[in-house]
């Protein structure tokens, strides 16, 4: 006995394989990553300026 849709027909037969991965997703998902990286490196910075001040 096959599962649902075992034999590949259906309304969501092959959805995954039609969504293509376009240049304007890419630019977000670079983006994303260049926010997080810059947000890391910002608290890193306040981290030490805060770890520098107490020192004082």
């Amino acid at each position: 006995m096959g599962g649902v849709n075992a034999d590949g027909a259906g309304p969501g037969r092959g959805f995954a394989q039609g969504v293509r991965e376009t240049n304007l997703t890419r630019e977000l998902t670079m983006a994303d990553a260049a926010f997080v990286v810059t947000t890391i490196a910002l608290f890193a910075l306040v981290a030490l300026i805060a770890k520098g001040v107490a020192k004082l």
